[in-house]
């Protein structure tokens, strides 16, 4: 039979591709098909892979190690001796004759102390945590020692000598000043966060001195890092008080917020903290509470209200702003009250550690979350400007009070920056650089390894329900109040000045309330 050209070329491809597949279906046949999965795992099991406990973070940074010192003979060797009785105690805001007589020492061996220690320390002033030890022979009740601990660094001491006469000095405890280098991660425990860091507790403190109000450790957030330069002192070897801060930064948690540093210097005329712009605040570091908004009505005790024709005082300084707009902390301390106050409206008072207590009238909110006992920082968000309570329009009214009694709180100097005097700029300059690339060197801190999960719960015996397994075995939730913590509902009927905690009942607002700038984003 004979094929045309074209039918030769389509059998001849079709020949073709039955070739190509017998082939294929003889190698599926030889060779095995590769199991990735299996390749896969004998993979991983050559590589040392972490555990799910395994922490990714990095390690604490360990406290430095120290070296005790050999001290002085101190008191509480005596201890030892039955002959003796040894007491010790704080003195607790008490005065020095009382908080030795409360431990039993006769009057007569308390003026023998004072007399020992003539021309070397005064016991009229004391501070509320400094300790004394007492060695006291049991049968007569005399004094054979005694110790005054201001800190561990600041030790006084009497002692009888042969002939019993009692002599005061203040004890070499060998203090030597060593500069620390540090950084830690701001993590959600502040105390966990420096200790992590390898540094002493008082070291909060010293930061919030160097930034003296520009800001505080309450305001720092989770996320942000702080790199710093400080001295500590130490006593017999051990840490005693960290002195000052040479240098430190904090880098808030969001990358559009400047640093903040601070640097400390001494000129010829300067000394103490300096910001970048080598300015410092004036003494206190307090803020103005809405920045940049005006003053609508200041602190006048005499007052002629508008509207009545008579006096009555206005408590505090009047600043005018719309609604809503934020509201921050003058300075640092513990939330006091938050709530409804009767001609105030919704009031936040805030108790700081200087004796002064700030109120915050007429919000038209809370900050989210915030409770009586919160701490808080400077500057940081209270509430927003409102018009509640006895008041014509939106604005904040900012009170203080010094031991119950109103004052003015513009005296407070808030805001208020002085500038580094003109002969030592120049030197400031240079120190600052030198600084900054010592703070720059220090390598920013990671944050903490995440703690290891929890184990899973063993299952529960069989035939035994879990505790959540019935519903209605478990308690219902707590209702929630919408309303600001710690703060009475209002009653109807009620008189709202019967609750006003803080703020003078006949602070009664009156006058025309000046609309301020939008100040929703204020100045940083």
């Amino acid at each position: 039979m004979h094929l045309s050209p074209r039918m030769t070329a389509i059998f001849g491809g079709l020949f073709g591709l039955a070739t190509v597949t017998s082939v294929v279906a003889l190698l599926i046949q030889v060779v095995p098909v590769r199991d990735e999965r299996a390749m896969v795992a004998d993979h991983l099991k050559g590589l040392s892979l972490p555990s799910k406990t395994t922490s990714t973070g990095p390690a604490p940074t360990p406290k430095k190690q120290r070296t005790p010192v050999a001290g002085p003979w101190r008191v509480s060797e005596l201890a030892k001796d039955a002959a003796v009785l040894t007491v010790s105690d704080v003195m607790d805001r008490r005065s020095f004759v009382t908080a030795l007589a409360d431990k039993d020492v006769p009057k007569a061996q308390v003026y023998r102390i004072l007399k020992a220690f003539e021309g070397v320390r005064k016991f009229d002033k004391s501070g509320r945590k400094d300790r004394f030890t007492v060695a006291m022979d049991r049968a007569t009740r005399r004094i054979r020692a005694f110790e005054y601990e201001v800190a561990p660094s600041e030790v006084y001491q009497a002692r009888e000598d042969a002939s019993g006469v009692l002599t005061g000095a203040k004890l070499d405890m060998k203090i030597a000043e060593e500069e620390v280098v540090a950084a830690f991660y701001v993590g959600k425990d502040l105390t966990a966060s420096y200790r992590a860091g390898g540094l002493e507790d008082g070291v909060l403190d010293i930061i919030d001195d160097a930034f003296n109000g520009r800001t505080s450790t309450e305001n720092f957030k989770e996320g942000g890092t702080v790199r710093l330069i400080l001295t500590e002192e130490t006593a017999l070897g051990l840490f005693s008080k960290y002195k000052k801060v040479i240098a430190v930064e904090y880098r808030p948690v969001d990358p559009e917020e400047k640093p903040m540093r601070a640097y400390w210097f001494t000129g010829q005329e300067a000394k103490g903290y300096f910001d970048d712009r080598a300015k410092q605040p004036h003494s206190g570091g307090w803020r103005i509470p809405v920045p940049g908004a005006p003053v609508t009505s200041h602190f006048n005790p005499k007052r002629l209200h508008p509207i009545l024709k008579r006096p009555m005082p206005h408590t505090g300084t009047d600043f005018g702003a719309p609604s809503g707009t934020p509201i921050y902390a003058a300075y640092r301390g513990v939330v006091e009250h938050i709530g409804p106050a009767g001609p105030s409206g919704n009031l936040v008072t805030v108790k700081h550690p200087n004796g002064v207590t700030t109120g915050y009238a007429h919000m038209s909110r809370f900050v989210s979350g915030m409770k009586v006992g919160d701490r808080v920082g400077t500057r940081q968000l209270v509430g927003y400007v409102g018009t509640t309570g006895r008041s014509t329009g939106p604005h904040l009214h900012f009170t203080a009070k010094r031991d119950g009694k109103f004052f003015d709180a513009m005296t407070l100097d808030m805001d208020g920056e002085q500038p580094i005097a003109g002969v030592d700029r120049a030197a400031f300059l240079a120190n600052k650089e030198a600084l900054d690339k010592r703070l720059d060197a220090i390598p920013l801190p990671e944050p903490p390894a995440e703690p290891p999960p929890p184990e899973p719960a063993k299952e529960a015996a069989a035939g035994t329900p879990s505790p959540s397994a019935d519903p209605a075995a478990d308690p219902p939730p707590e209702n929630i109040p919408t309303s600001a913590p710690n703060a009475a509902p209002k009653q109807e009927g009620s008189d709202p000045a019967a609750n006003d905690p803080a703020e003078d009942a006949t602070d009664e607002e009156g006058g025309e309330m000046i609309k301020g700038a939008d100040l929703k984003n204020p100045p940083k």
